[in-house]
């Protein structure tokens, strides 16, 4: 599975291909198809991200910059600068590692 996603990172990657993919390995955006259009139609070209999410909690986040926005989103082509995969544990060390230095 990680193989497979990892080879999302790249130039000119098709939006609808990335979310079917993502779509078959059990992650989801925690989004409906009128929010994801709001989202990636209204990107600026700057770096930003965005997550996909399966139901045990874990993550894959996707750090791209727009490249070409059409009417149908899922035919927008984004370029993909990382892929990180982040387990439900991970996220739940990082929380309380947050936790922790706002008590100090």
């Amino acid at each position: 599975m990680l193989k497979r996603i990892k080879n999302i990172k790249g130039i000119g990657k098709r939006l609808g291909d990335i979310n079917l993919l993502l779509n078959a390995e059990g992650f989801y955006l925690p989004w409906n198809e009128s929010q994801s259009a709001l989202f990636f139609g209204n990107l600026k070209n700057e770096v930003t991200h965005a997550d996909w999410n399966d139901e045990k909690g874990n993550k894959i986040r996707l750090i791209f910059t727009p490249q070409k926005f059409n009417d149908r989103i899922e035919d927008s082509t984004l370029n993909v600068i990382e892929v990180e995969y982040y387990t439900i544990e991970q996220i739940v060390e990082q929380i309380r590692r947050q936790l922790r230095n706002s008590e100090e």
